[in-house]
């Protein structure tokens, strides 16, 4: 069932994301929200392949890098579409891009080997996996933000004029957007780690074993820590918020080096 819903999920995802990028690019507002509509309905398919995944094995399916990768993808299309269909936003397509890359780099190996039954019926274990994904979700939004932010401060610094960029927001509002998502998903971050944590407690395993899975989100962590901390004290934002948000978003992503494949 799995390996027959895959296919029509990703065409789904591909033909949404090409019709959105159509009506960005060519300032089509219907265009853009009926690529809006079609990855809606990729998102259902995406959601009923993560649920089938876990159905197949009576566990959560988050138990390797490939389904770690599913479900992100899902979670971050999933605040997509909350932007430009619940809050209006126009042209925040460049969180799309990285749905679309998990998406693709997850179809590659899923279904993929599973991790430990115990581990993956662990109570503990549903927690820590839907937080911590969930922040990394909020977090990648934070990233696009970004991004987006350092290229169109550029092209206005350098007084470029970029259609594509004509359709996003202010550089007010990219920030406003980008330090609230930031909020959520250092929030999440922080009570993904404790419940991992946790997690290790319940099965009797050591708190600390130095790999990926654990260093880099602690070291995501402090960067995040810093960066808000920065924000709230010294009233640090523009570029230099943005590149320390990349920065703590890429060390997050490394997590999935430390996953089992």
């Amino acid at each position: 069932m799995t390996q027959a819903l895959l296919p029509v999920a990703l065409a789904l995802h591909a033909a949404g994301a090409a019709v959105s990028f159509y009506g960005e690019l060519r300032k089509r507002p219907g265009w853009a929200r009926g690529g809006a509509l079609v990855l809606s309905a990729a998102f259902v398919l995406e959601l009923a392949l993560a649920a089938l995944l876990g159905a197949s094995e009576s566990a959560f399916p988050l138990r390797s890098g490939g389904e770690y990768l599913w479900t992100l993808g899902c979670f971050v299309l999933a605040l997509h579409l909350v932007l430009v269909l619940g809050r209006g936003l126009p042209g925040i397509a460049l969180v799309l891009p990285i749905a679309s890359a998990a998406m693709v780099f997850a179809a590659t190996v899923v279904p993929s080997a599973q991790a430990g039954g115990a581990v993956a019926k662990s109570g503990w274990f549903v927690a820590h996996t839907v937080v911590a994904t969930s922040g990394m979700a909020a977090l990648a939004v934070a990233f696009a933000m970004s991004v987006l932010f350092l290229v169109k401060d550029r092209a206005l610094k350098l007084k470029r004029s970029v259609r594509m960029l004509e359709r996003f927001p202010s550089l007010e509002t990219i920030d406003r957007v980008g330090f609230h998502a930031m909020l959520w998903g250092f929030s999440l971050l922080t009570l993904g780690i404790a419940t991992g944590l946790a997690m290790q407690a319940e099965l009797h395993r050591p708190l600390w074993g130095w790999s990926a899975k654990e260093i880099f989100p602690i070291l995501a962590w402090l960067v995040f820590a810093f960066l808000l901390t920065a924000r709230f004290s010294r009233g640090v934002s523009g570029r230099r918020s943005a590149v320390l948000a990349i920065a703590g978003f890429a060390l997050g992503i490394l997590t999935i080096l430390g996953m089992p494949r």
